[in-house]
């Protein structure tokens, strides 16, 4: 299929896009599982992902958190009467049309307004019962999916990489520590990323983001408490400005990991 990649395991489907611009590759995945979707794609390729889908039994959708490269094409969905949900908290985010700066809208394209659901409580397919963990930090409202049985987690954006070096400006990074700590402790392997994609050493992989967040968070508030200012720990860390911080305007940026590890404590 044109513009997606298909494929399968451990009975989970998995689809992913690629987007390339200015050195910058962004992967994104979505999956699906007795029925139920994780996360819908952007709406770039929403040709694609909707042929996709009608070749698919979904029964209903869940976002992850309410970024438009994780719900692009759910107001496509809810106009087939496929029940959408999200964390309560962003329900009302999502009845607007998305307002994006123009690099995002080339990337991932636009999200309309649709109406999802609340989330409350765990989800249940036709065959199975997934946990939802609230895991904010990316965004206010971003949970993960645990599936006991098969000893998976559906992560959207709490993992993506184990050395993280950019973040958006939002982004808060002793919460990103928190739920990674607290996903830690289930049981599992297997991680579905909305990034990565199928992560099969995946709690290992969880463990090694956050020994990295750990050490660079030590490293940081150390040379804050010498009367190093953000900017001079930033260049002292990250030598190197990615080459999204200058297509996004600044949007996503190192010293946003520097400012949150100081200023979100």
């Amino acid at each position: 299929m044109r513009g997606l990649r298909v494929e399968k395991y451990n009975g989970v489907v998995c689809a992913g896009c690629t987007v390339k611009l200015l050195g910058s590759r962004l992967d994104t995945f979505i999956f699906i599982d007795d029925g139920l979707l994780i996360d819908t794609g952007p709406s770039r390729f929403a040709r694609e992902y909707i042929q996709f889908f009608r070749s698919q039994s979904i029964k209903l959708a869940v976002l992850t958190h309410f970024h438009e490269d994780h719900s692009g094409n759910a107001p496509w969905l809810a106009l087939q009467g496929i029940p959408v949900y999200i964390h309560p908290s962003s329900v009302p985010v999502c009845r607007r049309r998305a307002e994006l700066p123009l690099y995002r809208r080339f990337f991932w394209g636009g999200r309309d307004r649709f109406s999802p659901r609340p989330l409350n409580g765990d989800l249940e397919t036709e065959n199975k019962n997934l946990s939802v963990i609230e895991a904010p930090g990316h965004s206010f409202d971003h949970i993960a999916l645990y599936d006991r049985e098969k000893g998976a987690v559906f992560t959207g954006d709490l993992f993506v990489t184990p050395k993280t070096k950019i973040t958006m400006r939002p982004e808060n990074v002793p919460q990103i520590m928190g739920s990674l700590r607290l996903l830690l402790r289930y049981d599992f392997q297997t991680v579905y990323c909305g990034h990565a994609g199928v992560v099969k050493n995946g709690k290992e992989m969880l463990a090694r983001k956050l020994a990295h967040l750990e050490n660079m968070s030590g490293e940081v508030l150390e040379l804050h408490r010498r009367g190093w200012s953000i900017s001079a720990i930033n260049k002292k860390i990250f030598p190197k400005t990615a080459p999204l911080t200058y297509i996004s305007g600044g949007e996503w940026a190192s010293q946003h990991i520097i400012r949150s590890i100081i200023e979100d404590r």
